[in-house]
């Protein structure tokens, strides 16, 4: 938007999920990616992982030839505006960080967005990353063409297992409103562990009749109205403007986001077809 620790035992599992996940996809030739509990399915797989890119990497040279841009502009809505600059990327042992840099009093607080270049409607969005631990920032994965067509998966720094005096604690699944002026479609899914202390996978499914979210492959939340109409691209960020109803803040320390790697399925088809593979 423009938001514990594992015992030994569900660390494992976790891991597991993933290393299967990622090994059936790669073992085969996939014309048709589906979801089992979607109608159609995809026909492309865009697969980065940070996991293994150096500290001190070009982080402006990867992205880009993975089709993804950072973005460089000015929000000035506060109470405090913010900056997304290019500055605040950068790669660290096994992950892409993208920072809110510690608040000094004054100016612009500096914060970090990347989008991707292609443009695409419906898609399967799979995101694995640490939250920070420090207060005062929202992080978003999100679909992005207008205030009217959007799709959030917010993780606010400052709420996610204790409520503030006006924020709910939790992750926020929302469809922002279709037609301007009205409310969007929104729920909260309080967390069952520490999302700072560990990487979990966030996921959106987007198709015509609803976008479902899921964390580690287990569904959140399930949205049936004011789903997105239009091809846009995907975005994530971290940022602060201070609001006390929505990103509290801003952070007196830099908040650094880390994530692991991303899986875009994307090129909806009604008709799955050739060899399919279930994701």
């Amino acid at each position: 938007m423009l938001m514990m620790n594992f015992p030994v035992v569900k660390t494992a599992v976790l891991f597991s999920f993933f290393a299967l996940r990622i090994s059936f996809a790669q073992g085969q030739t996939c014309d048709t990616y589906v979801v089992p509990s979607l109608a159609g399915g995809f026909t492309t797989r865009q697969s980065i992982n940070f996991s293994g890119v150096s500290p001190g990497t070009n982080v402006t040279s990867f992205l880009s030839s993975n089709g993804i841009s950072i973005s460089s502009y000015g929000v000035t809505s506060g109470p405090v505006p913010h900056t997304f600059t290019p500055n605040n990327l950068a790669f660290d042992s096994g992950s892409l960080n993208m920072k809110v840099s510690a608040y000094a009093g004054s100016g612009a607080i500096l914060s970090s967005q990347m989008v991707t270049n292609d443009i695409f409607k419906y898609a399967s969005v799979r995101t694995v990353l640490k939250s920070s631990p420090v207060g005062g920032a929202v992080e978003g994965n999100f679909f992005y063409l207008s205030d009217n067509q959007e799709i959030d998966w917010e993780i606010l720094t400052s709420t996610t297992l204790q409520p503030s005096a006006e924020v709910l604690a939790g992750i926020w699944a929302t469809n922002q409103p279709l037609v301007p002026g009205q409310s969007p479609t929104q729920t909260r899914v309080p967390f069952t562990f520490d999302p700072s202390q560990d990487y979990h996978e966030y996921r959106i499914d987007w198709v015509a009749d609803a976008t479902t979210f899921y964390i580690d492959g287990i569904q959140k939340a399930r949205l049936t109205t004011n789903v997105p109409t239009q091809a846009g691209p995907w975005m994530w960020n971290t940022w602060s403007n201070g609001n006390p109803a929505w990103s509290n803040g801003p952070p007196t320390a830099d908040s650094a986001t880390h994530i692991r790697s991303i899986d875009i399925y994307k090129g909806y088809t009604s008709t799955p077809s050739g060899n399919i593979c279930n994701i």
